[in-house]
């Protein structure tokens, strides 16, 4: 008996399912960081509300601006999802590659949201340091961080795929990705940001308050130091960054964080000026001394000095502003303890003796 129409083999001839995965879209990345950074505006907004103490509700207009960012990075890669699943793409490739992840970072958060709702309506809501520590935030975060970074993975790939991105057209939604890496891990690092704890450095340095404050320095200066170089060293592995990056990066990171905490921080808004002039200053380095992978005695340097530079000039304000009260070998030995944590860490992201390393360091000599 004859059939009537194609058969289920030759549809499948005819419409074969396409191979690989879709082309990299510019758009979607903009679309995707512009959301992305939408959303932690919103989580900054929200940390000032805790800070300050307000009464909360989880129907709050800072909890509508981030769950709209939410909203609208979920509808975009929603779309592309869907509309690349109806040409045939599996699953699993039906978005560019990179933004699996950025899929499963939706659903994270998708499941984070109303747990956060019924952990407040059974615990009450945060209003102190256990709003950085509560579950339902880690997951929230740790979902946003897998979508914000999409745009970081499409130019690592494409990068290792032999392509020549460099500029801000090329890389602009990189860094922007960068910078929300950057922004939500000082978000949830803020109990060891140099903003917050200033004014501790303030206090008289007495036997009953010493242990603690020795301890926040310390952790200030590590911390700041581990996210700082993490950063700069994760770029300088594949890209040489647009000028202005650093800047951004650093000076924006430590702007938002006072912006949380310019109640009780309110005098130290010099050292978010001091933060974005280091940033100039390590854009200025990077492309006035050419610092790539391909130099690692400059890169070395680099790590060493940036923070090193950034902290002596932080103690620095602060002594000028309500005094610095922290005892001289502490100050001190922090400047070099951070210098020495920098070179280490470029120590593991770019490793002596490498073939690349002792070709370019006997270029450098």
């Amino acid at each position: 008996m004859a059939t009537v129409g194609p058969t289920k083999t030759t549809a499948a001839r005819l419409n074969p399912a396409p191979v690989g995965y879709p082309a990299f879209s510019k758009r979607l990345d903009a679309l995707c960081i512009f959301f992305s950074i939408w959303l932690i505006i919103g989580l900054f907004i929200d940390g000032l509300a805790h800070a300050e103490q307000r009464i909360d509700t989880f129907f709050s207009p800072w909890h509508a601006v981030l769950y709209s960012g939410f909203l609208g990075i979920t509808c975009v890669i929603g779309t592309v999802q869907l509309r690349n699943m109806y040409r045939h793409y599996p699953l699993t490739k039906a978005l560019p590659r990179g933004y699996f992840p950025a899929l499963l970072g939706i659903l994270l958060f998708s499941f984070a949201a109303p747990l956060d709702l019924l952990w407040h309506e059974w615990f009450g809501f945060e209003l102190r340091l256990d709003a950085l520590f509560s579950p339902p935030h880690l997951m929230i975060i740790s979902g946003a961080m897998l979508f914000g970074t999409a745009p970081l993975r499409t130019a690592w790939i494409q990068t290792q795929a032999g392509a020549r991105l460099q500029g801000w057209r090329d890389l602009g939604s990189m860094v922007m990705s960068l910078f929300f890496l950057m922004a939500a891990v000082s978000f949830f690092t803020q109990y060891a940001s140099p903003i917050v704890n200033a004014p501790f450095l303030s206090e008289p340095y007495i036997e009953a308050t010493m242990s603690n404050i020795d301890l926040r320095g310390i952790s200030t200066g590590i911390i700041t130091t581990l996210v700082l170089i993490g950063v700069l060293l994760l770029s300088l592995r594949f890209w040489p960054l647009p000028f202005g990056a650093m800047t951004l990066l650093i000076g924006g990171s430590t702007g938002l964080i006072w912006f949380v905490h310019n109640k009780s921080s309110q005098a130290y808004w010099p050292v978010v000026i001091w933060a974005a002039s280091v940033g100039l200053l390590a854009d200025l380095a990077m492309h006035g001394f050419k610092i790539n992978q391909q130099r690692p005695l400059r890169v070395r340097l680099l790590c060493s000095l940036l923070p090193a530079g950034f902290f002596l000039g932080y103690y620095l304000i602060i002594m000028a502003s309500s005094g610095l009260n922290w005892i001289t070998h502490m100050w001190t030995g922090m400047v070099f303890e951070v210098a020495i944590l920098g070179f280490c860490l470029s120590l593991i992201a770019i490793p002596p003796y490498a073939r690349n390393s002792e070709a370019s360091t006997d270029q450098e000599r």
